[in-house]
């Protein structure tokens, strides 16, 4: 009997490739397995291949997830750290609007970006897997699926249409994968987002994600949304009345997000109609059941934002007074809170008030101890809750 040649992809090995991706996915779906077996098993069944299965959103630069099978683990750390962003293939994923199965040769040649940084310090050395299939799928917000398999274009002849098939076989089980995810991230995030809410019902308090998009709101926020001042909701993405200020309210969301660092926690800004006060802070992302379940679709990082109509709560004492009572804070202190309150800087509420500027940090010492806060942001957030 002749042996069967490792290049020849009939039906029946199509089938079994197909079947083995299939029960991966399911299982990976299921949290019974690792994402990691996906393009492992891919890269196994087509050799001198690699798999790729990622989470790109292509309109924030943002690699949500990313697992490379079958490469050196400096090409797969350069992908996350870099190449990820400048693969010229995005052009062309970016531009397909729904799910679409492809070889490269045949809509997108590798060659045709050669003199790129991507193809000649990142794709070439890897065995010249040049060549490629792929699948994506759209995701929301953003995001983009992509599951594929990298080859030497000497081996594209018999690959390209093997591993099309393949994608074309396993399409449904992916399809259902993603969208099982969507629903359990949405149930989770929703979660989150109302427990954020539960404790902030008497001012204006609502739940964004990085690209502003309105996940929750309390009714005082539902109130200030439809006065049409101070915050304003467009085809379910909150802006802010000031332009300057609405500048900074998307620069702290994009930073929030991604879960970095950024100095912008609260925003001050005047309209015809009087002065606003907006606060920021990251919500913490929550460990999902499931274990593996949402990898390929993670939680998002939401932003709690409360609004503060200076204007008509400035002037009401009645809320800072009750701190006293609640946390013990002196006549002073509750001044020194108003200041804050009011926007001003350490700085700005010290020569308000007549004292030094060594005075006024003691000040905010002795609150940031009464009160259980360690930050002014914290304490800011604390203020307008109750103020």
């Amino acid at each position: 009997m002749g042996s069967v040649s490792l290049d020849s992809y009939d039906d029946d090995r199509v089938s079994v490739i197909s079947r083995n991706v299939a029960a991966a996915i399911d299982a990976a779906t299921f949290g019974e397995g690792s994402w990691d077996q996906v393009p492992a098993i891919l890269s196994e069944a087509f050799p001198g291949s690699w798999g790729g299965l990622a989470n790109m959103n292509f309109s924030e630069s943002r690699l949500n997830f990313l697992s490379l099978q079958n490469m050196d683990p400096a090409f797969a750390a350069a992908y996350a750290e870099h190449f990820a962003y400048i693969n010229p293939w995005n052009v062309y994923w970016g531009r397909i609007k729904g799910t679409t199965i492809a070889a490269s040769e045949e809509v997108s040649p590798a060659q045709n970006f050669s003199k790129t940084e991507f193809y000649n310090d990142w794709l070439l050395p890897q065995n010249r897997a040049v060549a490629a299939a792929g699948m994506k799928f759209v995701g929301e917000s953003g995001e983009v699926v992509n599951l594929l398999v990298h080859y030497p274009l000497s081996k594209s002849g018999v690959y390209d249409t093997a591993t099309v098939k393949v994608l074309t076989n396993i399409r449904g089980n992916l399809q259902r994968s993603v969208n099982l995810a969507r629903l359990l991230r949405m149930s989770v995030e929703t979660v989150v987002a109302e427990a954020a809410l539960v404790e902030r019902s008497r001012g204006a308090a609502f739940i964004v994600d990085g690209s502003r998009r309105l996940r929750e709101a309390n009714r005082p926020a539902a109130r200030l949304f439809a006065s049409g001042q101070g915050v304003a909701v467009r085809h379910g993405r909150c802006y802010l009345s000031d332009a300057v200020a609405d500048d900074r309210f998307a620069a702290a969301l994009e930073k929030l997000s991604r879960g970095e660092p950024t100095p912008i926690s609260r925003i001050g800004f005047r309209t015809v109609a009087g002065a606003w006060q907006v606060s920021v802070a990251a919500l913490p992302v929550a460990q999902p059941p499931g274990g593996t379940r949402l990898a390929l679709l993670p939680l998002r990082r939401m932003v709690l934002v409360l609004a503060v109509d200076l204007g008509s709560r400035g002037m009401d004492a009645g809320g800072l007074e009750a701190l006293g009572g609640s946390f013990g804070l002196t006549q002073s202190e509750i001044t020194f809170c108003r200041r804050l309150l009011l926007g001003e800087t350490i700085a700005e509420a010290a020569e308000r008030l007549g004292i030094t500027l060594g005075t006024a940090r003691t000040r905010l010492k002795a609150i940031f101890h009464k009160t259980g806060t360690s930050r002014q942001a914290e304490l800011m957030l604390l203020l307008v809750n109750v103020s």
